[in-house]
């Protein structure tokens, strides 16, 4: 477990602990965003983070793995079925998204910061999925907060 007097969301002065995923590859979705790890509980099979997007970038393509709790905090933030079925929400805006989902997400003109809690049953966290929806790769909740704790 992540110690809580010791974790914070300044991106900036957090570099050391951050996802950063980025790819060009795709001119229609360019990926373009970075996670911070915030806290969360491995025995418990949950992951805290927030991830930044910048503007008009998107992230990998993906299926959260547990039922998945996300409130946009700062700018314009999408969300792309595989339909192509896009919903906005703005800042304030929560979500309670059951495991299984998958999706694109963006950030709008000045991209976007959201907060997401995944909680797992089984302690995987989520999979990146090819144009196909098939699995790519998958991280747990325990690989998660061990790979970007301060300890």
């Amino acid at each position: 477990m992540i110690d809580p007097d010791r974790v914070h969301a300044d991106f900036e002065q957090s570099k050391d602990r951050l996802i950063h995923d980025f790819n060009l590859s795709d001119p229609n979705r360019p990926v373009d965003n970075y996670t911070l790890i915030v806290g969360g509980d491995a025995e418990r099979g949950r992951v805290d983070f927030i991830t930044r997007w910048e503007p008009g970038h998107y992230c990998t393509f993906h299926r959260h793995l547990g039922d998945t709790i996300s409130i946009v905090l700062e700018g314009e933030h999408w969300v792309e079925k595989p339909d192509g079925t896009k919903n906005r929400r703005l800042p304030g805006h929560y979500a309670c998204t059951p495991a299984g989902e998958f999706h694109h997400e963006f950030g709008g003109p000045e991209g976007s910061v959201v907060f997401f809690s995944i909680h797992s049953a089984d302690g995987d966290a989520f999979q990146s999925l090819n144009q196909n929806g098939e699995a790519v790769s998958q991280s747990t909740v325990k690989q998660l907060l061990s790979q970007h704790s301060d300890s």
